[in-house]
């Protein structure tokens, strides 16, 4: 499909209207609650490179940045027991922080928020030419960049999301790049697919499954006898650049021990074990029930386009299954009739790899919390398939005018209406529940699971207590670090408030919030605010309690 004049300058305005949106509002996200211990990561590992090369300043300077979190953030994990995150993002943060001298807290978060974003963008950019390769229509790649980037709960979270939020993007940009091999099968092509391979399964363990899933359709390519051998010279290319890229750039595997290679993936599934509220009730993190990911995805994606990746699924395994019971006919021949053409092959590569992902969720005790955050990158499948359905109903093979103008009008109705829950939950838009959630069903889960109302929190209370000529004494009655907020306020502000964090609540003279517990409420009175508060002030979005504030009675 040739791209027109008009379709770039459509483009360009998308991504222009994007930028500036963040330009806009970047500074009113709040921190989330492991970016300190990320910011940290890349410094330790930044310090860890430097010492090997003669850049004795830059050495000193990532050193002395490393000290001053470990002092101001005592409480953070330590990174040597915590290696095993990739550093793709975290590292290359710390250096650009560390040469661009950047000394005011807040400025050194707002930079790491930036980059999340624009990486985002770029990952949005690379989907939009997924859609486009295999569908060929301009219209239906727009709708699927916008649905991409503007899902409440994505747009939020990229700003400050580091981890859950990134490896979507680079899952994203590596499905690309397969696609681009299939396409145009080189060794260049296959390299910089083997590269993002190994960037995904060090951002998260669970891209993995990308190299293995490709392994495996690799193989049931190879029963064709005509092009094994050029499979088997791309199978050795891919392994050998695999792991040399893995090696190269994840710090996990520069300490692993030989006689620790059989224990592997044993610290991927370490649990944290925090009481987790889900639907009404307290469970431990590591034996929740199976239905909590789905539950969530189906309570915090816009409706419309959950249903339509549903049926987009249904229309997937209907089309494996009736290839699959050609088997007796066509005999061996049936593997290579799985899919018919690079696309289709695609669409096979993608169901396998959505299968084995929840082939791990319901086969391991996964110790999950914060909702659905840690499989955001399942939103890729979401929008893939949900443009598939809107495909098949409304473009293919449709000769009926009228029906592809309705369809193109829901579509966009749709995202209009999505749109507007953007605004109206800005800048909490991670928080999001969808329509068919009711505010009695939003009050059964967690909401502010990344604690980003605390440096809101604090701010309403600096200027509340401005005329107070003592230190303000702030108590937490949650699970988060309300003092590790204070790194999105001036510097200069920091010496008015005293962290007495969960103990003696009854001596501050005010208490915050946000409703995020570690224990089960019901039987532990750690949390309760003491007679003499009296509420000060709540947030509500959309009928979710996000925060609260009680502050003494004089």
């Amino acid at each position: 499909m040739k791209t027109t004049i008009k379709d770039r300058f459509i483009l360009i305005f998308i991504f222009s209207a994007l930028s500036v949106i963040f330009f806009f509002n970047y500074q009113d996200y709040g921190i989330g609650i492991e970016e300190h211990f990320q910011r940290k990561t890349g410094f330790y590992w930044l310090s860890q490179v430097l010492s090997s090369f003669s850049l004795e300043e830059l050495f000193q300077e990532a050193q002395r940045r490393l000290s001053d979190i470990e002092t101001f953030t005592p409480n953070l994990f330590p990174i040597n027991e915590y290696g095993y995150y990739g550093v793709i993002f975290d590292l290359p943060m710390a250096l650009i922080e560390t040469l661009l001298k950047i000394e005011e807290p807040k400025n050194y978060f707002f930079l790491r928020h930036m980059f999340s974003y624009f990486f985002f963008l770029i990952s949005a950019f690379y989907f939009f030419k997924i859609i486009e390769l295999r569908f060929k229509n301009f219209f239906l790649s727009t709708i699927a960049l916008l649905i991409y980037c503007l899902t409440p709960r994505i747009f939020g979270n990229s700003f400050f999301d580091g981890k859950d939020i990134f490896f979507l993007s680079v899952m994203t940009i590596n499905f690309y790049c397969l696609m681009k091999f299939q396409n145009k099968r080189t060794i260049f092509n296959l390299i910089i697919f083997t590269l993002f391979c190994s960037f995904s399964t060090s951002t998260r363990i669970i891209g993995i499954l990308i190299p293995i899933s490709w392994l495996f359709i690799m193989f049931l390519s190879s029963l064709n006898s005509k092009i094994l051998k050029k499979n088997l010279i791309f199978i050795f290319v891919f392994i050998l650049f695999y792991f040399i890229f893995l090696f190269l750039q994840w710090p996990y595997l520069w300490s692993l021990e030989f006689k620790n290679l059989l224990n592997f993936f044993d610290p991927f599934f370490k649990a944290m074990n925090p009481i987790v509220y889900f639907n009404g009730d307290y469970f431990q993190s590591k034996y929740l029930p199976l239905i909590y990911l789905p539950k969530w995805i189906f309570l915090t994606t816009p409706f419309f386009y959950l249903f339509m990746s549903i049926f987009g699924f249904y229309f997937f395994f209907k089309r494996i299954f009736n290839r699959l019971c050609a088997l007796e006919d066509n005999g061996k021949e049936f593997l290579q009739n799985l899919w018919r053409g690079q696309n289709e092959k695609f669409d096979f590569f993608l169901i396998l790899n959505f299968t084995l992902i929840f082939v791990i969720y319901f086969s391991k005790n996964l110790a999950l919390l914060s909702g659905w955050r840690h499989f955001y990158f399942l939103h890729f499948y979401i929008v893939y398939f949900s443009i598939f359905t809107f495909y098949l109903l409304f473009l293919k093979n449709n000769k009926n005018l009228l029906l592809s103008i309705f369809g193109k009008v829901i579509l966009s109705l749709f995202l209009f209406e999505m749109i507007y829950k953007l605004y109206i939950y800005h800048p909490y838009q991670s928080l999001y529940f969808n329509n068919l959630t009711t505010h009695v069903k939003k009050s059964l889960f967690e909401i502010d699971t990344q604690s980003l109302s605390r440096s809101e929190a604090l701010k309403e209370i600096l200027k509340d207590g401005s005329s107070i000529d003592r230190k303000i004494k702030i108590g937490t009655a949650s699970w988060t670090p309300l003092e590790d907020a204070r790194s999105l306020i001036d510097k200069k502000y920091w010496s008015k408030f005293i962290f007495s964090g969960t103990a003696n609540l009854e001596d501050a003279d005010y208490i915050y919030t946000n409703f995020y517990y570690e224990v089960d409420i019901r039987y532990n009175n750690k949390y309760v605010i003491p007679k003499q508060f009296k509420l000060y002030k709540t947030l509500y979005i959309d009928g979710i309690k996000v925060y609260s504030i009680f502050k003494k009675e004089r």
